[in-house]
């Protein structure tokens, strides 16, 4: 049943593939970083300025503010169902000097849940310190980076806000395999050769977590990435953890970004070994394209696998095709249907959508 699920995935992929590339290219319907300032107002400290998608900039201080929200809802198989205000993420990004970046994330989380185990909406809102760390460097090929930072696995991992991602569920291999963020230090750069940008990153965990969250005591890594003017993308990851009292895990990946044509994205991760969330070895993948369908609507299917490394859980095949409208680039609605090969809490099918608002 699953395989047939996926071969109709596949054909509706191509089709939609064939349909973008017949068609003339506008890459006025892809997101844009700029925009045109929507609130504005001269203080002694200098000009107060927003911008939708580009946050808050507060006179001469150096200091912007920005951030996103999103409002979610599943209607799962099996008739359980929930519409969430999950969180509100703020960005505070400083340059106190030229050759200093510090930048921080804070999240307002369990806003307001509501599900039908429930008769009332519940809420239970805390404050946690997703990010903070400052960027030191004066050139492109050499920057430090000290704080709590991303994982920089493979590129899902380095992206995650809600309003920048195609899908309103990460893949399974991004969700339970590796910390998400880390405690600790890394030298990172890109060179310039002829043809494109060479890319790397070598880091290590040596800081006292600042929440009480299950993860790695001690980790180290690093992440090398080229990218084409061609239009194509590839890296390589390495990642070793341990946790008090247990010994080093081990685990490596690979990842690909190819963009054949201005209305289609096509990629990929794959990672093996043994990650920082549980002891064994386990194996996992994904492969998405993203094909504009017409002006600022995009058709999204991703197909994954994941093989865990309890020996009491099933491989997972999972299947998620859905459609994204960005009708402007700091809006984005998603929705999405997830098919699985069978039911559990990693692989609940059924159809989720989200709106995010990146401000």
């Amino acid at each position: 049943m699953l395989a047939t699920r996926v071969s109709l995935v596949a054909l509706m992929l191509l089709g939609c593939v064939a349909v973008a590339v017949a068609a003339d290219p506008d890459t006025t319907t892809y997101p844009r970083r700029e925009g045109p300032e929507l609130l504005g107002a001269d203080t002694p400290i200098g000009r107060l300025e927003y911008v939708p998608g580009r946050g808050l900039t507060v006179g001469r201080t150096n200091l912007t503010i920005g951030g996103f929200t999103t409002v979610a809802g599943a209607w799962l198989e099996g008739g359980h169902g929930e519409v969430q205000l999950d969180n509100a993420n703020f960005f505070l990004f400083w340059d106190p000097l030229p050759w200093v970046h510090v930048f921080s994330e804070i999240e307002l989380t369990r806003l307001a849940e509501w599900d039908t185990d429930r008769a009332h909406a519940h809420s239970a809102p805390g404050i946690d310190v997703d990010r903070l760390y400052v960027d030191v460097g004066k050139a492109d090929i050499l920057n430090l980076r000290f704080g709590r930072f991303l994982t920089p696995i493979g590129r899902w991992n380095q992206v995650l806000a809600d309003p920048l991602v195609w899908t309103t569920s990460e893949p399974l291999i991004v969700e339970d395999v590796f910390d998400e963020t880390m405690r600790g230090a890394m030298l990172w750069g890109t060179t310039f050769p002829r043809g494109g940008a060479f890319s790397y990153g070598l880091y290590g965990t040596f800081l006292d977590s600042i929440h009480h969250e299950d993860q790695a005591q001690h980790s180290a890594g690093a992440r090398l990435e080229w990218a084409s003017l061609a239009g194509w993308t590839v890296g390589a990851s390495y990642f070793a953890s341990q946790r008090t009292g247990q010994r080093w895990h081990h685990l490596g990946g690979v990842d690909a970004l190819w963009r054949p044509h201005e209305r289609v994205e096509l990629s990929m991760e794959a990672v093996s070994g043994e990650g920082s969330q549980a002891a064994g070895h386990e194996w996992g993948l994904y492969a998405q394209g993203v094909v504009e369908m017409v002006r600022t609507l995009y058709a999204v299917g991703r197909y994954e696998h994941f093989d865990p490394a309890e020996h009491d859980q099933r491989a997972h095949d999972l299947v998620v095709v859905g459609l994204t409208w960005v009708p402007r680039y700091y809006l984005r609605l998603k929705a999405d249907y997830r098919i699985a090969d069978h039911r559990d809490d990693l692989s609940a099918p059924g159809l989720r959508m989200s709106f995010s608002i990146l401000f």
